[in-house]
């Protein structure tokens, strides 16, 4: 039987602020780790992110669920000392301080790996441990716009759009936890820590992985495709007689049967259509085409139709309307936020068919 907090007993301490790094320590929290964040005198900065309620705000409580809080200022001998208790009973010391000033103040892996052999050393910067912009700050939009997201992002004839949830920083913190869980693992064979480190700029270069390939087949430039794709078609969002639909067709029988559910055999045997590749070659012509049958019923009947037909389709929703939705409160992926009245997505994942679930363990 698998445990939903395998990382139990282990202690983390959490030098970090902001979004990313601390949600990597939140992941830990929610696997059984218990988390201590450390907070400068005037708080983590993230408190104040909007919306703000009380001394805390909706950011900061999804990034530090599960963890206990402390404010110390560790540029002081006092706070110092504070922090080095914390290390000397640590696994895993994670922090988002860039590079030269985590050694400045003798906090990189290096000196700390000589008084702390057995400590996970977990650091999320935005441009990376070393080259000529280590020490360079950053947040989540400006490191999609450094990597091509942004320039990928959004219509052919508008403007670089940052992605609309912030994927560099939930995606350095997931490969920064991930990390983590790989380094304890090594731990348990060789009875030694190490390094571990991650950066906005390496998770948002991994993202783009397929333009950069593609670039190199095709000879072609990266471009924006709006919701499309630009190996598939049709593929995106589409308009209805009342909102919108999100429609993934991969290949040529998913097409035959979408022209099938929707009553276009026209379609199936046009020329410009046959292939997957004619498809993509002449993406908007079809739009057009299949927003015009689209446009004569409403969103929710074209999800349930052509749904029923083993269609890759659904409605385009609001990101809260998965408060109310039964799949969601089906799978579990909501959870409670202890010492809140809020629920929020959990982890996605489950141990055993158990998910695991915050606690609220935070001593101010």
């Amino acid at each position: 039987m698998l445990s939903a907090r395998p990382l139990d007993g282990i202690f983390v301490v959490d030098l970090t602020s902001n979004v990313a790094a601390p949600f990597a320590s939140a992941v830990l929290a929610d696997l059984g780790a218990t988390v201590v964040h450390v907070e400068g005198p005037s708080g983590d900065d993230c408190r104040r992110m909007a919306p703000v309620r009380g001394e805390s705000s909706a950011y900061f409580e999804v990034v530090n669920r599960g963890k206990q809080t402390m404010r110390s200022d560790i540029r002081t001998a006092s706070g110092r000392a504070a922090l080095d208790d914390l290390l000397r009973d640590a696994d895993v010391f994670v922090t988002n301080l860039r590079p030269g000033k985590l050694a400045g103040l003798g906090l990189d892996a290096d000196a700390l790996g000589a008084s702390h052999p057995r400590l996970i050393h977990a650091a999320l910067s935005a441009y990376g441990p070393t080259g000529p912009e280590r020490d360079k700050p950053g947040y989540d939009a400006v490191l999609q716009a450094r990597t091509g997201i942004a320039a990928v992002t959004g219509t052919p004839d508008g403007s670089p759009v940052r992605a609309g949830v912030s994927i560099l920083d939930v995606g350095a913190g997931t490969w920064l936890a991930l990390g983590v869980i790989t380094a304890l693992y090594e731990r348990e064979r060789t009875g030694s820590g190490g390094a571990v480190a991650t950066s906005l700029f390496e998770a948002g270069a991994s993202w783009v992985a397929y333009h950069v390939a593609a670039h190199q087949v095709s000879g072609e430039p990266s471009r924006r495709h709006g919701s499309g794709h630009p190996a598939f078609s049709p593929y995106g969002i589409f308009a209805t007689g009342d909102g919108s639909i999100c429609l993934g067709i991969g290949g040529d029988g998913l097409f035959a049967r979408l022209c099938e559910a929707i009553d276009r055999p026209d379609l199936a045997t046009d020329p410009r259509f046959a292939t997957n590749a004619d498809r993509s070659a002449h993406a908007d012509d079809l739009r057009i085409e299949l927003e015009r049958t689209f446009s004569q019923a409403p969103a929710t009947a074209w999800a349930q139709r052509l749904g029923d037909a083993g269609l890759p389709i659904d409605a385009v929703q609001q990101p809260e309307d998965l408060l109310l939705d039964p799949q969601a409160d089906r799978t579990g992926i909501l959870i409670d936020l202890p010492g809140t009245d809020l629920r929020v997505p959990g982890l996605p994942i489950t141990f055993d068919d158990v998910r695991p679930q915050p606690t609220d363990p935070r001593i101010d």
